[in-house]
């Protein structure tokens, strides 16, 4: 198939002309019209699957339309006239403006070439075909105004740009703007040339010149383009966007068979917004020509639905919300060292602890063994006393009364021994064979030499996992904050930081649950707590869950678009199973629900921070 070009010709002529001179002016006869080329429209985006969040997307659709040429691509030459006359003929310089405002108006993804001629008494190339803008735009502002007007020189420079460096297939237009009366012999070859190369040339007149007008549009209808006549320069910028430079005049947009919707015509190419539904969508861009011929292309795009679906894990134990399938060991230490006296919302420290566990002792489920121990709570500060530990309340299911009688005595007074209520702690559940979990609620670091991280290994050696919350620290890069962090990553539990009543309850919440890991292969994605209510947001895929009881369970699970699933382990009569109940979230999207899933080196913790949370209404147990 042989290449078809376009040149579209903008000639702005100025002065008058007598009726005499349009009895004068011959027609070209020498050059006969040459028939329209074929209509052809091609989408060229979107041509692949997309997702969605939602119910009904609105996806931006794109294309050339062309009579002249493949519809591959777009090389277009801006041919403009800078001869002296423009001084008075387009003062406020509309000329410039127009041809900005149409590069601008093409789409960033549009795949077009431009390319710069300016011509006065000669021509020259000051921009060859590129696809940047910037420089395009540049090389407009940067053409003058001085010298007389030769048309045909630049339509000569702008076809052999386009036969240099234009694109096969594609779509090949010059636009040339003048405001001179030109040499119509000279006019002639240039067209003539131009018509054996199969080349449409659109003409455009600016101003009252009857026999510059007459010329330019036997050249338009003896090459296959069209002519237009702009007597204001205001209108210029309008006429440059109007222009239907590869013969095309409309494209509509249509999805499914739905009302077409005009697309935006700008040098040949085409956009428009449409509806797309998840699931097939058949797009269909129907363009008209000049002459009322149509063509269409069509392209079918799938919308996948990639909505996160969102995971909660919970257990029964013999038919009861539990934190547990087993017995739960669970002991509380709390700081009641000198520095507890800190405020918080214009209240101690202390106060707002003493508050919350006082609480927690009503909330957290029955049957939970449950302790409290303190240190600094015994001596003051300045006696040093670095064994200022006292287990308050020993373990034992029916504790709650004296835990909350031993709270509202605790003041602080004294040192920070961390290192020395740890190792306290872990004769403390000596005598039991459930599973064991301490959570250490303090506003500092150790103050008394100790080595709290050992005392934390030795107890994670006994079975015995470690969460810490720091409680009004100034942030999670301080150096407190990396202490504590420390302490709990040597026992394999957790670090929290509260810095409020809300905050604090939150970080019990999760800690004195069973812990459970999710699993995507070989890597940890996520991290929670049963009884924590927390549902997580995970992307659709297969999963692993294992509960971090004794011994471990675990459920193989897979997550569809949507889902919003209950997994419930279950433990009766000793056996334990697993069920799942599934609803449907709305939309939502899973971008930043996952940070990463890089492999944890030792495949026994999270290898980042756990995935998306969102809130439920508070289970029964609490």
């Amino acid at each position: 198939m042989r290449n078809s070009f376009i040149v579209v010709l903008f000639v702005l002529v100025c002065g008058y002309a007598s009726a005499a001179d349009k009895d004068a002016l011959e027609p070209l006869s020498s050059l006969p019209a040459m028939g329209p080329g074929e209509l052809k429209v091609e989408i060229h985006s979107p041509t692949d699957d997309l997702q969605s969040t939602g119910e009904e997307i609105s996806f931006d659709v794109e294309g050339v339309a062309s009579t002249i040429g493949g519809v591959r691509f777009i090389d277009m030459m801006l041919v403009l006239d800078t001869s002296s006359s423009l001084r008075q003929s387009d003062p406020d310089d509309y000329r410039t403006a127009a041809a900005i405002g149409l590069i601008e108006s093409f789409s960033p993804k549009s795949d077009t070439n431009i390319g710069v001629v300016g011509f006065n008494g000669k021509s020259k190339l000051t921009q060859s075909l590129t696809s940047n803008r910037d420089d395009v735009v540049l090389a407009l502002r940067d053409l003058g105004q001085s010298g007389g007007t030769a048309l045909a020189a630049g339509i000569l420079t702008a076809l052999d740009e386009l036969m240099l460096n234009g694109r096969p297939e594609s779509s090949r237009v010059i636009m040339l703007f003048t405001d001179g009366k030109s040499n119509k012999k000279k006019a002639r070859v240039a067209a003539r040339q131009a018509q054996s190369q199969g080349i449409a040339i659109q003409t455009m007149l600016l101003g009252e010149n009857l026999k510059g007008g007459f010329l330019l549009e036997e050249i338009a209808l003896a090459t296959g383009g069209s002519f237009v006549w702009v007597t204001d320069p205001e209108k210029l910028p309008d006429a440059f966007l109007d222009l239907r430079t590869t013969g095309v005049d409309r494209v509509t947009l249509s999805v499914n068979g739905s009302e077409p919707i005009p697309a935006r015509l700008a040098g040949g190419t085409f956009t428009g917004t449409v509806p797309l539904e998840v699931g097939e969508n058949r797009i269909v861009a129907l363009a008209t020509s000049l002459d009322d011929r149509t063509a269409e292309s069509v392209v079918s795009v799938r919308v996948n639905d990639a909505s996160c679906a969102a995971l909660e894990v919970a257990a029964l134990n013999e038919g009861q919300p539990a934190l547990s399938l087993n017995e739960r060991a669970v002991e509380i230490v709390v700081d009641a060292s000198r520095s507890m006296w800190g405020q918080i919302d214009g209240k101690s420290k202390m106060a707002v602890a003493k508050e919350i566990l006082h609480d927690a002792s009503i909330w957290l489920p029955e049957g939970l063994n449950l302790a409290l121990r303190a240190y600094g709570n015994a001596s003051p500060s300045d006696a040093s006393d670095c064994t200022d530990s006292t287990l308050l309340v020993p373990f034992g299911t029916e504790s709650r009364i004296a835990i909350r009688a031993a709270i509202s005595q605790l003041r602080p007074l004294g040192q920070t021994p961390i290192a020395y209520a740890l190792t306290q702690a872990a004769g403390d559940f000596a005598a039991l064979e459930s599973e064991r979990t301490l959570v250490l609620v303090t506003d500092g670091i150790e103050s008394c030499g100790g080595d709290p991280v050992a005392a934390a290994r030795e107890l994670r050696d006994q079975g015995i996992m470690i969460h810490l919350i720091g409680f009004g620290l100034s942030s999670v890069a301080d150096e407190d904050a990396a202490s504590l962090q420390a302490i709990a990553d040597a026992s394999g539990g957790r670090f929290l930081m509260a810095n409020s009543a809300a905050e604090l309850r939150k970080s019990l919440e999760v800690t004195v649950g069973t812990h459970y890991r999710v699993w995507k292969e070989n890597t940890v994605v996520a991290t929670g707590v049963l009884g924590s209510a927390e549902p997580m947001l995970l992307p659709v895929g297969d999963y692993r869950v294992e509960l971090d009881s004794i011994p471990a369970h675990e459920a193989q699970i897979s997550l569809a678009a949507r889902d919003d699933l209950t997994l419930t382990f279950e433990k009766a009569g000793g056996v334990v199973s697993y069920s799942e109940h599934r609803d449907q979230l709305q939309p939502t999207s899973c971008e930043d629900a996952m940070v990463s899933m890089t492999h944890s080196q030792n495949n026994r913790g999270p290898a980042f921070t756990s995935a998306k949370t969102t809130r439920r209404p508070d289970r029964a147990w609490r």
